[in-house]
């Protein structure tokens, strides 16, 4: 079995809603800057407001959103896609699986069925792809590349999406192939409009939605197997799985690829201890990472990705010296990488790193829980300990942390910005 957990979610509970976001006079999309007229952000900050007018039914979006994010944000990674497209699948579907539109678009990214079948996506009696999370965002990153091929124009590609790119061409007074910065005007297509809307009214509120938000997890080798089969196999009531595979429409799932079963986890601290099989857990996939081969000696260690770097957890408390023997590496360079001295032990269920630790974790903030410390969390997030100080402003010997602090994971917290408690 392989499970991969995509990243760790911010820890900033989700608040409710006190007022809508205000639209800005300028904003960047996809690397272009664009500039709103004040027709256009007037019409922008209705739409917001229509958006966040019943705190409930947006705050159930935001959550939902959180806990699909860190998916679409590492196939947008892959496939070389602008990560504010992410908001499209909140505009399309609510990140509703099976949500279907008035014309029959189906699914997180609404595609009609020819479409979705040119884009490689299987329809039949036993699956449909546009309800699996991992193959329809590939899918529509893929639609959305093809769109930004022939405008060279991210904005036209996005007007694309809704009515095809002979459609946009038609549209369009000029077409601005190339363009760093671009003008937002109240007849800019309606689209167009609706989609920055929800990427303004939904940008901050995702992302303070990611504590409550539960972890969805990818388990990837379910061939000829149903998910009741599943569920036993990794302790997930089957009645779950269905509620988040709706793409699966027969008992067993097809072995003529590999098919993503989406997997909740809804009490994401601590990691759940394991039991010693041969499973690959992974924390945030990453294409590039080398694979770090676990002797078949060794049976109570897995392997990990966590921010993009190889870890290892055991399920058994290890020497440093027996451990960096068993897989070949510097028991000095093993001390190193996890701000750790060489007498200390692998303690069980913690995560180690078998290279450095970066300079910024793939969230942006983290609330501090009861008796958790600087390197507990610099280990959950493979972020180095002194970075994590730098970035949040600590003195050299501040090493004490009082929960409910917030901490700044991937930028230096400003000078003008005080310290954040929740």
């Amino acid at each position: 079995m392989r499970l991969i957990i995509f990243s760790a979610l911010l820890l900033v509970g989700l608040q409710g809603v006190a007022q809508s976001p205000r639209v800005p006079s300028k904003m960047e999309f996809a690397g272009i800057q664009l500039k709103i007229t004040e027709s256009a952000r007037k019409e922008l900050q209705d739409k917001v407001d229509k958006l966040t007018a019943s705190p409930r039914h947006f705050n159930i979006k935001a959550e939902r959103a959180a806990s699909y994010f860190p998916i679409v944000e590492q196939i947008f990674e892959e496939e070389g896609l602008p990560d504010d497209f992410k908001y499209l699948a909140i505009h399309e579907s609510g990140f509703v699986s099976d949500a279907v539109s008035s014309s029959n678009a189906v699914g997180y990214w609404q595609f009609k069925k020819e479409t979705a079948e040119e884009m490689g996506l299987r329809i039949d009696s036993r699956v449909d792809e546009r309800m699996n999370i991992v193959s329809s965002t590939r899918a529509a990153a893929n639609y959305l590349q093809q769109n930004n091929l022939f405008f060279n124009n991210w904005v036209h590609a996005l007007q694309a999406y809704q009515m095809g790119a002979g459609g946009t061409q038609r549209s369009l007074d000029r077409i601005e192939s190339g363009a760093t910065h671009m003008t937002i005007t109240k007849d800019t297509y309606w689209y167009v409009l609706t989609f920055l809307a929800h990427k303004i009214a939904y940008e901050e509120a995702v992302e303070l939605a990611r504590n409550s938000a539960p972890r969805l997890y990818i388990y990837s080798d379910g061939a000829g197997k149903s998910l009741k089969e599943i569920s036993q196999e990794i302790s997930v009531p089957a009645d779950t799985l269905e509620v988040y595979n709706k793409w699966l429409k027969t008992r067993t799932i097809p072995d003529d690829k590999q098919y993503a079963v989406v997997v909740p986890y809804f009490n994401p601290r601590p990691l759940t201890p394991f039991k010693g099989k041969k499973d690959s857990l992974a924390l945030a996939i990453s294409k590039n990472v080398e694979n770090i081969e676990i002797p078949h000696t060794m049976p109570a260690i897995k392997q990990l990705t966590i921010n993009g770097l190889p870890a290892i957890m055991s399920n058994t408390e290890l020497t440093i010296d027996d451990l960096a023997a068993k897989l070949k590496i510097s028991p000095t360079d093993f001390s190193s990488y996890n701000d750790i001295l060489p007498h200390y032990s692998v303690l069980p269920n913690q995560v180690y790193y078998l290279k450095r630790k970066l300079n910024k974790a793939k969230v942006y903030y983290h609330t501090v829980k009861e008796n958790e410390t600087l390197w507990s969390i610099s280990q959950e997030y493979g972020v180095k300990v002194a970075r994590i100080k730098k970035m949040n402003r600590m003195g050299k010997n501040e090493d004490e942390l009082e929960a409910g602090r917030v901490l700044w994971l991937r930028k230096v917290r400003p000078k003008n910005k005080p310290i954040e408690y929740k």
